[in-house]
C-alpha cells in the first residue's frame, strides 16, 4: 500500500519536458518558449513529508493557454444560455432581432430603453417598470424588444408575450391555470405586447386582471 502511494505522489509531482525546455540554475525545469519556471519548490516540511521536493506549475504560455481555452468555453456557455433564453423567453422567434444594434434610429425614446437596462438592478430591486403607448407603428414592440434581448444577453431571464397567447394557452390547459400564471410571475421581468388587442369578453377581461394583478403581487417589474 505504501508503495502504491509513492508512487502515485510521484506520478503527480512529475513534470513533463518538452524538447525545447532545460533546467535553470535553480535546478527547476523552465520552458524553452516563454522561458519561465515549469516547477516550484515545496516547503522543506512538504518535501520532507512527501520526499519529493518539487511540483509542476504552469509556465507563461501554459496559463495563457488554459485562460484563453476557460475563456472560450465560458463565451460558449453564455452563448448557449442566451440562445436557450431566448428561444423560451419570446413568443415569435422575430423578436429575437430587436435588438439596439438593429435599431433604425427614428425612434427618440430609445435611450429611455437604453436606461432601463443599464440601471436594471436597481428597477428590478424598486419593482420599477414601464408603459408604453401611442399609435400603432411607433415602435413599441420594438422598443420593449430591445430591452427583453439586451437583458436576456445579461443572462436575466425576460418573457416577452401578449394576452392573445396567454389566453389560448390558459384556454388549452385550465386545470392548470394557477401554475401557469405563477410562472409567469417567476420572470424578473415580464413583458406583455399589444396590450388592449385581446377579446373583450368577460372571461378574457378576468384572465388579464388575475395575471397583472399577479404579477403585481410578485413585487417584480411588468
Amino acid at each position: 500500500m505504501k508503495n502504491e502511494i509513492e508512487a502515485m505522489i510521484t506520478d503527480i509531482t512529475a513534470t513533463t519536458a518538452e524538447a525545447e525546455d532545460y533546467t535553470g540554475e535553480d535546478g527547476l525545469l523552465y520552458c524553452g518558449k516563454c522561458h519561465t519556471p515549469k516547477e516550484a519548490y515545496f516547503s522543506k516540511e512538504t518535501a520532507q513529508w512527501l520526499g519529493h521536493d518539487r511540483h509542476p506549475t504552469e509556465c507563461d504560455c501554459q496559463r495563457a493557454a488554459r485562460e484563453k481555452q476557460q475563456a472560450a468555453e465560458s463565451r460558449q456557455k453564455h452563448l448557449e444560455k442566451v440562445e436557450d433564453l431566448k428561444r423560451r423567453g419570446f413568443t415569435n422567434p422575430t423578436m429575437q432581432e430587436w435588438t439596439f444594434a438593429n435599431d433604425n434610429g427614428k425612434c427618440p425614446q430609445m435611450e429611455i430603453a437604453h436606461f432601463y437596462v443599464e440601471h436594471w438592478e436597481i428597477m428590478r430591486e424598486e419593482n420599477i417598470g414601464y408603459l408604453l403607448w401611442g399609435k400603432v407603428g411607433t415602435g413599441k414592440s420594438y422598443f420593449a424588444g430591445c430591452i427583453a434581448n439586451a437583458l436576456m444577453e445579461q443572462e436575466v431571464a425576460v418573457r416577452m408575450t401578449n394576452f392573445s397567447a396567454i389566453l389560448n394557452d390558459l384556454t388549452a390547459s385550465f386545470e392548470g391555470r394557477n401554475e401557469y400564471i405563477e410562472r409567469l410571475c417567476r420572470f424578473p421581468l415580464l413583458i406583455l405586447d399589444d396590450f388592449g388587442m385581446e377579446r373583450g369578453t368577460e372571461y378574457g377581461l378576468e384572465q388579464v386582471y388575475s395575471v397583472i394583478d399577479s404579477r403585481y403581487r410578485s413585487g417584480k417589474p411588468l
